[in-house]
């Protein structure tokens, strides 16, 4: 048949499509789930639906672009298909799968494209705004495909005040689906793995390695999956007591808000434009709440999800309990795509926080100052056992000039008296040395209200930086030779210029959550997350300095950091996309179970991400060494 024919009987078909996908709840497969799914969960791909779109397209075939997976392994080329292969859908196919998508199929263009004379959105009032704004999430966010941090895209359309240089789409997929039901996520999954296309998927692109994007791909976009709905009375399996179901669009700011709407306390993370149900949960999700009930992979009661070969499923306690295990904490972008989740809610808790900082300076001497932070670093045990969380920057202002500041010391469900007490045998040692401090100490009797007082928008978008972390165990701080060993290669880093985002957290343990997941149990030992960024650049740097850099991060500076944390990990969703032994790092003792899982429900390798599991069978072309850009062509690597 020919494509503009296909095209019509496609387009007539949807008619019938769209009355079978919004059939009332009552008219489809009761879900396994307790929680009753939303809407467009149940505006889902059926067999007779497929068979109806594979006759009109191909009614000689037996096969066709929309057909679902199996799960045995079938030959595939060894690369994806790209953009100017002859095997790339034509322009005609990408109109006949638009239509099955009801028209949410975005050819994407790059959000600076606006700069540039070689792009027909060329317009200057536009990149002004874009320039002025790329620092904020928010711009990234609401767009289908750029990453909130683009220096594994490859940098090729960057803000820019020269029109006459050239935007191309780099490392940002060719085209998204803008997906408000879970048929759309169907159609998406089975057409790229049909037609042999790199698929990624975008929440809000907020990950440190740029997971989210990918040169050639067909993106799933879930920012518009926004539904939350509260349940006062959850009572589902073990669990009885306030929960959320959350969809997978959902950001911090919008749990927390919604969290106090209803009178309750949820866990999310410190940033405001992290996807709870996407790349959050899935890479474990620390949070404030943490060192109280545990992390927020530890929350998850079930998992919607489609699965790579298309089909739609639960994963709980007694559905897909494997997937239920490695969707908490396994990572993202490697089993299937969630669709929502619900978590568990607490009481509304009150919160203090304590807020000081100080510097090298005339009676504080550059030895005097890490000896400040090594006596804050001795009470981290401590800290975290009273169930508080710091969050700290450490850094050098000038030659021998250094600040530590807290950003800030967070003490969940404690009065101003109680973090006072907490705190008041560190203040005094810091006392004795000469460092004089004034804390400030601010009450909230919500976490909602302790978070907006706190924490402001972060800041994204820059183009030249690589980071990297390190979970350290509470050994390499209440052993005293351990502890010195540790300040020794901290201090190394921050001299040579290195900036420590610090946290002082521990997951605490929590018999009312299910914590037998995939989460690092690097984790579970840990009091602390350092996050160091690698060394400074102008933002012109070219590929090769970027290069350089991060070889000095991950080969010199962090280095160090694992040579006195032997056999501890690392944080994903914050690590370094240059890891060594990225699986044992990320994942520890659970990648085995894990790959093995993902052989199981991922046989032709649909899901990629840089780190994600499974992902060393592949590599990108043309990549530089240590600079691993997303702008290349997706191989399978041949034993």
């Amino acid at each position: 048949m020919a494509t503009s024919a296909i095209l019509k009987a496609i387009t007539t078909l949807l008619a019938g499509l769209s009355l079978q996908l919004t059939l009332p709840v009552n008219a489809v497969t009761p879900s396994p789930s307790c929680a009753s799914r939303f809407d467009w969960e149940n505006a889902q791909l059926t067999n007779a639906i497929v068979a109806n779109l594979s006759k009109q397209q191909q009614p000689n075939n037996s096969s066709s672009y929309f057909d679902f997976g199996s799960d045995a392994k079938v030959a595939r080329p060894a690369c994806k298909t790209f953009p100017g292969d002859a095997s790339w859908p034509s322009t005609q196919l990408w109109n006949s799968f638009n239509a099955t998508v009801d028209g949410a199929l975005i050819k994407t263009v790059p959000l600076a494209a606006p700069c540039y004379n070689n792009w027909p959105q060329r317009d200057a009032a536009a990149c002004q705004y874009v320039t002025e704004h790329w620092s904020d999430p928010h711009l990234h966010v609401n767009d289908p495909t750029s990453a909130q941090f683009p220096v594994f895209q490859g940098r090729t359309c960057l803000p820019t005040d020269d029109p006459s240089k050239i935007c191309t789409l780099g490392g940002y997929a060719s085209y998204s689906v803008a997906v408000t039901k879970v048929s759309q996520i169907q159609l998406a999954l089975n057409f790229a793995r049909n037609a042999n296309i790199r698929l990624v998927v975008k929440n809000t692109g907020h990950d440190f390695n740029d997971k989210s994007i990918g040169a050639g791909a067909l993106s799933v976009w879930t920012h518009k999956l926004k539904d939350i709905n509260f349940f006062a009375n959850y009572a589902c399996r073990s669990y009885r007591g306030p929960a959320f179901k959350l969809g997978s669009g959902v950001v911090t700011e919008e749990v927390y808000a919604a969290a106090e709407r209803n009178g309750v306390t949820a866990v999310g993370g410190e940033c405001r434009t992290v996807g709870v149900a996407g790349g959050y949960i899935a890479g474990g999700g620390h949070s404030p709440m943490s060192t109280l009930v545990g992390m927020g992979a530890d929350q998850v009661l079930s998992l919607e999800v489609v699965l790579p070969n298309g089909r739609f499923v639960t994963a709980s306690e007694d559905s897909y309990p494997d997937l239920y295990w490695a969707l908490r904490g396994g990572g993202g972008s490697t089993y299937g795509v969630v669709t929502s989740l619900v978590i568990k809610a607490y009481p509304k808790i009150p919160v203090t926080t304590m807020t000081f900082g100080f510097t090298t300076g005339p009676n504080v001497t550059v030895d005097t100052f890490w000896a400040g932070f090594k006596a804050y670093m001795s009470y981290f045990s401590a800290f975290t056992d009273a169930g508080a969380y710091g969050y700290f920057i450490v850094v050098a202002i000038g030659p021998d000039q250094y600040l530590f500041n807290f950003m800030p010391l967070w003490g969940g469900n404690m009065t101003k008296p109680q973090l006072v007490s907490l705190v008041t045998p560190f203040l005094n040692e810091l006392s004795n040395l000469g460092i004089a401090v004034t804390p400030n100490f601010t009450e909230y009797d919500s976490l909602y209200k302790a978070f907006n007082g706190t924490w402001g928008p972060e800041q994204v978008g820059g183009s030249v930086g690589n980071s990297a972390s390190r979970l350290f165990p509470r050994e390499n701080f209440v052993t005293p030779a351990k502890l010195n060993a540790t300040l020794g290669a901290v201090r190394y880093a921050i001299e040579q210029g290195g900036v420590l985002i610090g946290y002082n957290i521990r997951p605490a343990v929590n018999p009312g959550v299910n914590q037998n997941n995939a989460v690092n149990p690097a984790w579970r030992k840990t009091v602390s997350l350092f996050i160091l960024a690698g060394p400074a650049l102008a933002s012109n740097a070219t590929d090769a300095q970027v290069a350089k850099a991060s070889k000095v991060l991950t080969t010199d500076w962090m280095k160090k950091w694992r040579d006195v944390s032997p056999g501890a990990g690392s944080y994903m969703s914050e690590g370094d996309i240059n890891e060594p032994n990225f699986q044992q790092s990320f994942y520890g003792s659970f990648y085995p179970r894990l790959y093995a899982l993902k052989q199981q429900y991922d046989p032709t390798g649909l899901l990629y991400a840089p780190t994600a599991v499974g992902s060393e069978d592949w590599y990108i072309t043309g990549q530089l060494p240590y600079l691993p850009t997303q702008n290349g062509r997706l191989c399978k690597k041949t034993t």
